[in-house]
């Protein structure tokens, strides 16, 4: 009875478990399309879940300081790998009812809460109270600002009335050079202004001056279609059209301050500098590579803007540069531009190496002065490669394929067939050797090499492959192969190693190689030069260092 009872206690744990594990693995998710947001200004809050509550959220919590404009909820199910997958939005639109900050609280979902967040509310930038329904503005901010600093243009159209369409024009600058560039899309929101709703139809652009002096932006020309009130126009396509005149906007552009004296000018926010090691810095190993990232972040720039960063050497370390990566981030308060540097470094020998720190000066616009981004100085430890492992003598048939082992003499049993089949084929073999002996009197054959190791046949055999496929990453650990088999039983661990054995042009030969790999151009690389090479070296190394008078080549068939 006992033994019943437990039996079913256990299966309604497991019942109770199954029915709120959903709710307790739910993850809240709230996004804000802008933040910070204007008074009197519209926004959308959206709080996304995986699971259905049971119980309808409650916002009245957000009534203390904002009016609830709108609340919906949807709901979409997709299949992935065969499961079932629902995912619940609440979507909010919210206006602020004063100046300030203020807390977003936390949302009940069931079991789950959201997470609170810190909303602004500033002033309306509207320059006065519209006098019309319709009405058009362009604002730039900041109107004072340095060359090459960026201005973001804020195009706005306002309408109590409803409207089928519209058409912005584009913005043009008068009397300078300027870079001008888009920040998404047109954003939609309700604002009220004196008692009355708009609707704002608004685009922004980030503006980048080239000059100093007076900017101006011209009037921008809109084109908005009202719906049309007729009967016979059943599809409202024929309504008027009004056409509406923006401000002119005047910038003053400042010059780059006296006393910023350096390579680089770079107005900005804020501009940060990042490093980051691919690999583990504890285990670096002489003679094989390792990328360091370093990635410029900068707000108001746009990555183009971003200079090269400068990478001071570094005692015996080899750095190939890569070619950057450049993004631009596009929000509503501007481009945070982004210069990704990626550098592989080569140690040469084992030891420990500092990596000089890297400073970058830029001008500071929240504060307007000089500021110093910095990546600190480390210090590698580099410990020796690995001695490769000397492979021991084989005997004949090992060491020459073409050997065959002699046979156990036939045993008393052996069958008739087997033995006449040998003699017919040792016949066979007979007349081929003769045959091959004569034609070899006709011509000079090659120098034979019966103490060459089959480790070096091998690592020649992968050099010469990776050479004519022109593939440096297979040419480059072909490489040290065959110069450690070369140079057996000495111990190579790297090829800087073989550089100081082998000379300037085979170190020429290898920084080319590295080039291709590692470097910025990345070119197409040919390997014909540095097999040519190695023939003659390998040649050399066979007469005892001696340059040979004619070289035997690598290839067989080349």
């Amino acid at each position: 009875m006992v033994k019943r009872k437990l039996t079913i206690w256990l299966w309604f744990t497991l019942l109770l478990t199954s029915t709120w594990a959903p709710h307790a693995l739910a993850e809240v998710e709230v996004n804000i399309d802008r933040n910070p947001v204007q008074v009197n200004e519209s926004f959308q809050l959206v709080f996304s879940l995986d699971q259905s509550p049971d119980t309808e959220p409650d916002f009245s919590s957000l009534q203390q300081h904002f009016l609830i404009l709108n609340n919906s909820r949807s709901s979409s199910i997709s299949i992935i790998n065969g499961e079932y997958q629902r995912s619940v939005r609440y979507t909010l639109q919210l206006m602020p009812k004063q100046i300030g900050e203020y807390m977003i609280p936390a949302i009940r979902f069931d079991q789950e809460r959201s997470k609170p967040f810190q909303v602004t509310v500033k002033p309306s930038s509207l320059s006065s109270v519209p006098q019309d329904k319709l009405v058009l503005e362009m604002l730039a901010a900041p109107s004072e600002a340095y060359v090459q600093s960026q201005v973001i243009v804020t195009l706005r159209l306002l309408s109590a009335v409803n409207i089928s369409n519209y058409k912005f024009g584009d913005i043009v600058v008068e009397n300078l050079d300027a870079v001008i560039e888009p920040l998404g899309d047109v954003r939609q929101y309700q604002t009220r202004i004196a008692d009355r709703s708009y609707l704002v139809l608004e685009q922004r652009f980030a503006l980048f001056p080239q000059q100093s002096g007076s900017l101006r932006v011209a009037p921008v020309m809109a084109e908005v279609r009202l719906p049309s009130q007729s009967s016979f126009d059943p599809f409202r396509t024929g309504g008027e059209i009004r056409r509406l005149r923006s401000p002119q906007v005047t910038i003053e552009v400042e010059p780059i301050p006296p006393d910023f004296q350096q390579a680089y000018w770079l107005p900005a926010k804020k501009l940060e500098l990042r490093e980051n090691w691919k690999g583990d810095l504890t285990g670096l190993v002489a003679g094989e590579p390792i990328t360091r990232s370093l990635t410029m972040i900068a707000d108001g720039l746009t990555a183009a803007q971003l200079p090269e960063l400068p990478l001071p050497p570094i005692d015996g370390i080899k750095q190939y540069p890569d070619q950057p990566g450049l993004e631009n981030s596009r929000g509503s308060d501007g481009i945070r531009g982004k210069r990704e540097q990626k550098v592989a470094l080569i140690p040469g020998a084992e030891g420990s190496y500092r990596v000089p720190e890297i400073n970058l000066p830029w001008w500071n616009l929240e504060t307007g002065q000089v500021e110093i981004a910095t990546i600190p100085e480390r210090e590698l430890v580099v410990r020796p490669a690995a001695v490769a492992p000397i492979i021991p003598p084989q005997d004949e048939a090992e060491a020459d394929p073409g050997l065959v082992p002699a046979a156990a003499p036939p045993t008393a049993e052996a069958n008739t067939f087997w033995l006449w089949l040998s003699l017919l084929l040792a016949c066979g073999w007979g007349l081929s050797a003769l045959y091959w002996w004569f034609a070899a009197r006709r011509r000079a054959p090659p120098e034979a090499r019966p103490d060459e190791h089959p480790s070096l046949r091998r690592a020649r055999r992968e050099l010469q492959q990776a050479c004519a496929a022109a593939d440096a990453a297979a040419a480059r650990q072909a490489l040290l192969a065959w110069g450690r088999a070369l140079l057996a039983p000495r111990a190579i661990h790297n090829l800087h190693q073989l550089g100081a054995e082998f000379g300037p042009e085979f170190r020429r030969e290898v920084e080319i190689l590295n080039t291709s790999l590692y470097g910025r151009s990345r070119e197409s690389w040919q390997g014909s030069e540095l097999l040519r090479l190695c023939q003659q070296l390998e040649q050399s190394h066979a007469n005892g260092g001696a340059a040979p008078a004619e070289l035997m080549p690598l290839n067989p068939s080349g």
